[in-house]
């Protein structure tokens, strides 16, 4: 019993640290955040004004992202004509751009890609883990970021917050 509730306190403290270093979310969406998408054509985050907009940070050779990524494509299908859903791909000597669009496809899943060619997004989020799941409303103005995996239920009712 000692140790359940120790691992507990644990997960507790683990999870508090977590969202203390988490940048604020206040920060509004930045015309300076430019995103690819699979035909090349640049995006910025402003482009996704208008509509509430969860955003996930991933890539193809990660577990966690892996695990995530069908819940996503669920409740894209679900929430797809209220919430635009933009997946960007953490791009790297280990993540090309073609192992993602690569990924999604071999797994079925209807995910948007976008890749962030020159780590902009990264930068400007501060993106330290993937996935990490940043919720903004229909004015770009972050409401909610969660790095790490979240359940399904989770992530829905931070997507109920943003409608």
């Amino acid at each position: 019993m000692k140790k359940v509730l120790l691992a507990l306190v644990a997960i507790l403290i683990s999870s508090l640290a977590i969202f203390y270093f988490l940048p604020s979310s206040s920060k509004p969406a930045d015309a300076n955040v430019v995103f690819q998408d699979a035909s090349g054509k640049k995006l910025t985050e402003k482009d996704f004004n208008g509509k509430p907009t969860v955003y996930y940070a991933w890539a193809s050779w990660c577990p966690d992202c892996q695990q995530e990524l069908p819940i996503l494509n669920t409740l894209k299908e679900k929430y797809a004509d209220k919430v635009e859903f933009v997946g960007v791909a953490m791009i790297s000597q280990k993540e090309p751009i073609e192992n993602g669009k690569k990924y999604l496809k071999e797994n079925s899943l209807s995910l948007n890609y976008y890749s962030d060619v020159d780590s902009s997004f990264q930068k400007y989020h501060e993106i330290k883990e993937i996935p990490t799941l940043i919720f903004t409303d229909k004015n770009g103005k972050i409401v909610n970021k969660s790095a790490g995996i979240l359940p399904q239920e989770e992530i829905e009712a931070y997507i109920k917050e943003i409608l």
